[in-house]
């Protein structure tokens, strides 16, 4: 069974060119300093950066899936993964025009949900917590610790920087954040799903 850290450098030729194309684009997205108005060219660059954010977070978490299976190779996320991360950035954004804290309670509850579509749907998160309830609270502690370094990193870039380098250097950050976030999560999960074929095993030789 591959464990968190050697799914990360599995995961490697993944999350690295991800994190760094989708970071650039990002970044090329703030040049000229724009300002929030009614506008279409404003508009465009706020939907291109959200889409962008979608198919970063569903190519890491698809890919932290794959790296930590030893059976499976380089392939494309599945489409209900895609629809999974489409309504987490939604609803995080959704969340951020109420309260900026809530977008990080969004992507906490979210990443294990996500990775549990990627790597086992549905019964993935209930059957998880009740295999390995510690490190399910460990996992919770440490998302939330990497989103809040993450938002603590953008304001310091946006004190201290600004312009498209700050905003490369966070969506660097938040891409290698979700990487290690996700291969936890796909690893708990493995794990979870490696402890039951033991018990349905045993269940059909006692039938």
């Amino acid at each position: 069974m591959i464990g968190m850290w050697q799914g990360l450098v599995r995961g490697a030729r993944v999350v690295l060119p991800v994190v760094l194309v989708g970071a650039i684009v990002q970044g090329l997205l703030v040049v000229g300093d724009p300002t929030p108005h009614v506008d279409w060219v404003f508009a465009l660059r706020v939907v291109v950066s959200g889409l962008v954010m979608i198919v970063v977070v569903w190519l890491i978490v698809g890919g932290a899936a794959t790296a930590v299976d030893a059976d499976a190779g380089l392939s494309i996320p599945s489409i209900r993964l895609l629809i999974g991360v489409t309504s987490a950035v939604v609803g995080g954004a959704l969340a951020g025009v109420l309260s900026p804290i809530l977008p990080i309670v969004v992507a906490v509850a979210g990443l294990p949900v996500l990775s549990a579509l990627a790597v086992r749907p549905w019964t993935a998160p209930i059957r998880m917590v009740m295999v390995s309830p510690f490190r399910t609270l460990l996992g919770f502690v440490l998302v939330a610790t990497l989103f809040i370094v993450i938002w603590v990193t953008a304001l310091l870039l946006g004190f201290f920087i600004a312009g498209p380098v700050a905003a490369m250097l966070t969506w660097v950050v938040f891409g290698f954040s979700t990487a290690i976030a996700a291969t936890y999560w796909a690893a708990l999960h493995r794990r979870s799903l490696a402890q039951d074929k033991p018990e349905a095993g045993a269940s059909t030789r006692t039938v």
